[in-house]
């Protein structure tokens, strides 16, 4: 049996701790600032508002100011904040850590790094660990098709767990694995993290073939959707390749498994149906942020776009190869109608960024 903190009680967060008490762990769940309302329900023994359902009894909620207790003698500790956040949670938790602990996380995205530029999650964390315990702690990074009630219904469930270390990886296999919840493991922590941190992006695109009818007199783009989701993982793998991952992750879980998940129901799949069906992308935003919706993917366009000109002027990739990339970009930043532009970049894609000349 394990001690484990898990910190953020938002919905993931609180689903991971489902197959860790599943596998009898000691589990804590910390909830932030912001979660004081979802540690209020959990400590009266009710449903986690956000999916409604009950967490295993054994799983132990503290509120913000609690966290020293929440870490108490645990070995591993999982971040399960949003990626603006992760950095400055983390240094909340970096006093309690010592050498040989685990630190995983739940949390995809992008954010920018103390110089400024953007960085991918991993590099995030690292560049907070306190000089003394650098290399002293492994990091283990979760990626795959992975909706958080789903976890907690005890569906079937694939995922990667990502680490420079290997063994630290089958460490947290072994803690979290169930009959229901299936763990793989990998060293490929670029191309496992530049999967989960795009997809989101990609995702929006896909979303908007699924908004066309509605500007196209009904007529489905199925046709359109299967054709950006190829482009889009080609693209993944480009942008892998160019930060020093592999292929591996793009076509498996992290990549092809949960762009497919992604792209058929959410916030970014939203964002894009409205975008597709024929509304701007200052209006769709306002539309998102008046329901109070925060989309992930929107952010993440951004930061992609930034981190492939940055890799372009470093000579690492060819700006051309990202055609998708760039026209999610105009469309989402520059309010280019979505439909001529998803109908040049799919011949554009087709011209230059076929995956079977880039593998």
């Amino acid at each position: 049996m394990a001690k484990i903190a898990v910190i953020g009680a938002g919905a993931m967060g609180s689903a991971f701790c489902q197959p860790l008490a599943d596998n009898g762990n000691d589990v804590r769940l910390w909830g932030t600032h912001l979660d004081d309302a979802i540690i209020d329900e959990l400590k009266a023994g009710r449903k986690h508002p956000k999916h409604q359902y009950l967490l295993p009894q054994s799983v132990r909620p503290f509120y913000h100011g609690e966290l020293a207790e929440a870490v108490q003698d645990v070995q591993v500790i999982v971040m399960a904040v949003t990626s603006d956040a992760l950095g400055k949670v983390f240094e909340q938790v970096t006093p309690y850590l010592h050498p040989g602990m685990i630190v995983g996380s739940v949390s995809k995205g992008f954010d920018y790094a103390k110089s400024g530029e953007v960085a991918l999650l991993p590099d995030i964390l690292e560049e907070r660990l306190p000089v003394d315990l650098q290399g002293e702690i492994d990091f283990v990074f979760v990626a795959g098709p992975c909706k958080a009630i789903e976890v907690l219904w005890h569906v079937p469930t694939s995922v990667t767990y990502a680490s420079r270390n290997l063994e630290a990886a089958k460490t947290m296999q072994q803690i979290a694995q169930t009959e229901f919840y299936n763990v793989d493991v990998s060293t490929d922590v670029i191309g496992t993290e530049i999967c989960a941190a795009m997809k989101n992006a990609y995702c929006v695109g896909l979303g908007m073939a699924e908004g066309f009818p509605k500007q196209k007199d009904g007529f489905l783009h199925k046709n359109t959707k299967g054709s950006l989701f190829t482009y889009a993982v080609n693209e993944m793998g480009i942008l892998s390749k160019a930060l020093g991952g592999t292929w591996g992750p793009v076509l498996g879980l992290p990549g092809i498994g949960d762009l497919e998940l992604t792209g058929e129901a959410g916030r970014n799949r939203t964002l894009g149906e409205v975008l597709g069906g024929g509304k701007s992308a200052t209006e769709a935003m306002a539309e998102m942020r008046e329901k109070d919706i925060t989309v992930e993917g929107y952010p993440a366009v951004r930061f992609g776009w930034e981190l492939a000109q940055k890799l372009a002027r470093e000579g690492r990739l060819k700006l051309e190869k990202l055609p998708f990339l760039a026209g999610l970009y105009e469309i989402l930043y520059k309010d280019v109608p979505s439909y001529p532009a998803i109908k040049r970049l799919v011949t554009a894609c087709t011209a230059t960024n076929l995956s079977a000349r880039n593998i």
